[in-house]
């Protein structure tokens, strides 16, 4: 993983908000594939993020940034934490396979995109430059474990990445019907995401990239 900083993820949020992240506006202004890269990747992090927003259990893991609990409730805390962190990166891990089924090509930059979805992530959470190094090295360990199946063509790999988000989020629940209908619903957050995929800025991606034959 490329070693950023979080700055730079602030600096392009803030410049791009009051242009309520218009991806023809955004690309216009990118100057070398690695800006257009680092655009991208914002994107895929709200892709992303869109598929634990709509969980159920969502309101049981209770995901709060907040040091005072951090120091009263450390174990909790970093429970929470490990949740936050694992199942972000599993929905990256969907997004991204999603990606490079729509443009392979960008298999090459694999690196730079989750490197750079990260940091975008990290800045958004308005993590510590400490605690985003931290991270980028789980989403690292991470990345080689799940890789082949990122880069698989296959769509059955969905499914096990689908389950291992479900057990990333530690419900605690042993009743199959239950699990059975968590993870439904999750099968259903995913097929939502990728079907309102963000086509959009991954055409202004490429028009960019052919213009500029970067």
């Amino acid at each position: 993983m490329l070693n950023l900083d979080v700055i730079e993820a602030q600096k392009w949020q803030l410049k791009y908000k009051n242009q309520d992240y218009n991806p023809k506006l955004i690309f216009k202004n990118s100057r070398t594939k690695t800006n257009a890269l680092f655009s991208l990747s914002f994107f895929l992090m709200i892709m992303a993020s869109e598929i634990l927003f709509n969980q159920p259990f969502r309101k049981k893991i209770g995901i709060v940034h907040n040091k005072l609990f951090k120091n009263l409730f450390k174990k909790k805390y970093e429970r929470i934490e490990r949740i936050e962190t694992n199942s972000f990166c599993y929905s990256l891990f969907l997004i991204l396979h999603k990606l490079f089924k729509e443009e392979e090509t960008l298999k090459e930059n694999t690196k730079e995109l989750i490197s750079f979805s990260i940091c975008h992530w990290a800045n958004s959470l308005r993590m510590s430059q400490q605690k985003y190094n931290e991270k980028r090295k789980i989403f690292s360990l991470m990345w080689n474990d799940y890789k082949d199946l990122v880069l698989s063509p296959r769509d059955d790999v969905i499914v096990d990445l689908i389950i291992d988000l479900y057990k990333s989020f530690e419900v605690g629940i042993s009743n199959k019907k239950i699990i059975k209908k968590n993870i439904a619903v999750l099968i259903f957050s995913v097929s939502k995401v990728h079907k309102e995929f963000r086509f959009d800025v991954l055409n202004e991606f490429k028009k960019l990239i052919f213009e500029k034959k970067f």
